[in-house]
């Protein structure tokens, strides 16, 4: 007969291995699982908190080593690898009830670097963007002079 305490035993065992099946059997739908893989590196230039006004209200923009206002960048992938992923995100968006798509390109962003007038900026459109013409944004820090007292004063801008 078994005692109270190998019953006990017994039942730890398998709720532990059953528990663990079930762990390795989910999916994490992560970053990477859309292809992108190489974090951008944002332009130190650009880097800091940046304050901006829109409709008559005051935003602040953040800018880090690889995020932007705390979305990660990812470096571009090449037009082979963009296809493949958008081509599998596009079959899998319509299963989802095209709901997909927009969630994968506002969590994440793809990013590359130009040149404005021999300063460094960055490129940031939403991920995997169909028409991959710059339909995000594109920033670099300039000086811009203050006409309180003609000092010249740090400024992102927007193209």
């Amino acid at each position: 007969m078994i005692n109270l305490k190998n019953k006990l035993i017994i039942f730890m065992t398998t709720a532990l291995f059953m528990l663990a099946i079930i762990v390795m059997g989910q999916n994490r739908v992560d970053a990477a699982s859309w292809g992108a893989k190489n974090l951008f590196t944002t332009p130190k230039e650009t880097r800091g908190t940046w304050y901006y006004k829109q409709e008559g209200k005051i935003k602040k923009l953040k800018i880090t080593t690889h995020t932007f206002n705390k979305i990660k960048l990812y470096k571009m992938l090449s037009s082979n690898q963009a296809i493949k992923w958008t081509k599998k995100l596009a079959k899998t968006d319509k299963k989802s009830g095209y709901k997909l798509a927009q969630k994968v390109g506002t969590s994440q962003y793809e990013a590359t670097d130009f040149k404005f007038y021999k300063t460094a900026g960055f490129a940031a459109n939403g991920w995997l963007s169909s028409d991959r013409a710059d339909s995000g944004h594109t920033y670099v820090a300039i000086k811009k002079k203050d006409k309180s007292n003609n000092d010249k004063v740090d400024t992102l801008r927007r193209l």
